[in-house]
């Protein structure tokens, strides 16, 4: 008897926790160049992941970076350029861009290139494609504390 009131009350706690689920969304965008003029992307196009560091807070918001990328495609440099909440992004964010991968396959010479790109942090809503929606509106507003 013990151990269906047990198991009744771990599972209670599963559902509830599942109900209550939130998903994080990144959605980047480059502003500076544009994709098509770009001699650098990323090795995988796939959305970046939430910095665990922002998640367990509940941090939404936005950064724009500035990211210095050498010759051979390696990022020597990035830098918070703005951000909303003012600096609580910069450090998790960028230790995500740092570990990027950066190929060319642009059919130009390899050469050092500096890029600008915004990253939306946006959780909320009960299914994937509700937190995508959401964070498609947040990357439109400003991104300036």
């Amino acid at each position: 008897m013990k151990l269906q009131i047990l198991l009744a009350a771990v599972l209670a706690a599963t559902v509830f926790q599942v109900s209550a689920m939130n998903y994080g969304v990144v959605h980047l965008t480059n502003i500076e160049p544009a994709a098509a003029d770009a001699i650098w992307s990323r090795e995988n196009q796939v959305p970046p992941r939430y910095p665990i560091e922002l998640a367990q807070q509940g941090i939404i918001g936005c950064g724009v970076f500035n990211i210095t990328l050498n010759e051979n495609g390696k990022a020597t440099d990035v830098s918070l350029v703005s951000s909303v909440p003012e600096k609580v992004i910069a450090r998790p964010a960028s230790k995500v861009i740092k570990k990027w991968k950066w190929v060319n396959n642009s059919g130009l010479a390899n050469a050092p290139e500096q890029k600008l790109i915004r990253l939306d942090f946006c959780m909320g809503g009960s299914t994937q494609e509700e937190a995508d929606a959401r964070c498609k509106v947040q990357a439109t507003a400003a991104c300036q504390g």
